[in-house]
């Protein structure tokens, strides 16, 4: 009985998503030409193409993510490795994160354009938006840090204390080297979800489809440019398609060049 269930719940799945990516690619691809993603888009976005959102997407995602990593990184090794020996006061730094990365994305988005937009009076600006999504990636990224380092087996570190090695050293050498193939899993979920956000870049990084001079500029990224086709631009729908096609395509192509990382670091370790 669990069994035809699972599968049932499978074939659903699978048909809904055959379903989405069949409607993205008979209604989007007729909007598709040779120099799409080079011009750049005219007439409110029912014209020309997506260049300047390209580029202020990937400037959000990739600037995003790093600003992101080291905190998440830091917070992972501080529940994981430094208060190892404090189970409880990991137990509620975890917690915590599961709590932050539960926040729904509208209200990060309120708050960081009263902190970023407002308070700092960057306005609406890549910059504001990328230190918006920083708190939304943090807890996510942290709390898929944890898992892998989490499974990284005990007798590891334990060996390492054995032959005398710091726990920095075993730390730096042998326990993340591990984890590898789970930290990077961690960065592709924060990847998606950066490339994939609407509601807190509509408050802060704004919807200009101008080509951005600087992070103090707006810019739209390419979710929050299909929301505005769709719901905003009279007649942006058939263009709202296309541009959810190409953010398809352009995750998917993110995501495959992570897993090859991810398979590269797994026969690495």
């Amino acid at each position: 009985m669990t069994r035809v269930a699972s599968w049932t719940a499978f074939a659903l799945l699978f048909g809904f998503f055959v379903f989405l990516v069949a409607d993205l690619v008979v209604e989007g691809a007729p909007g598709l030409y040779a120099g799409y993603l080079t011009d750049a888009a005219r007439d409110g976005g029912r014209a020309g193409g997506i260049a300047p959102v390209v580029v202020s997407t990937l400037v959000l995602v990739l600037l995003s993510v790093l600003m992101a990593l080291p905190f998440a990184l830091g917070g992972a090794i501080m529940c994981s490795e430094l208060l190892a020996k404090r189970p409880g006061l990991s137990r509620a730094f975890r917690r915590s994160y599961d709590v932050m990365a539960a926040v729904p994305s509208v209200a990060l988005g309120l708050v960081g354009w009263m902190l970023f937009s407002e308070g700092l009076g960057l306005g609406f600006s890549l910059l504001s938006g990328c230190l918006t999504l920083v708190l939304m990636l943090v807890p996510i990224m942290t709390v898929a840090f944890l898992v892998g380092l989490d499974s990284v087996p005990g007798s590891l570190r334990e060996a390492c204390l054995t032959l005398g090695v710091t726990r920095w050293q075993a730390l730096w050498l042998q326990i993340l080297p591990a984890a590898r193939p789970a930290l990077l899993a961690g960065l592709a979920l924060a990847v998606g979800r950066a490339t994939a956000e609407t509601a807190a870049l509509v408050l802060t990084s704004g919807i200009s489809t101008r080509m951005p001079g600087s992070v103090l500029d707006p810019g739209a990224s390419l979710s929050v440019h299909v929301y505005h086709l769709a719901r905003d631009v009279p007649g942006g729908e058939a263009r709202a398609y296309t541009a959810a096609l190409a953010l398809m395509i352009i995750n998917v192509a993110l995501h495959m060049g992570l897993t090859r990382l991810r398979r590269t670091a797994h026969v690495a370790v």
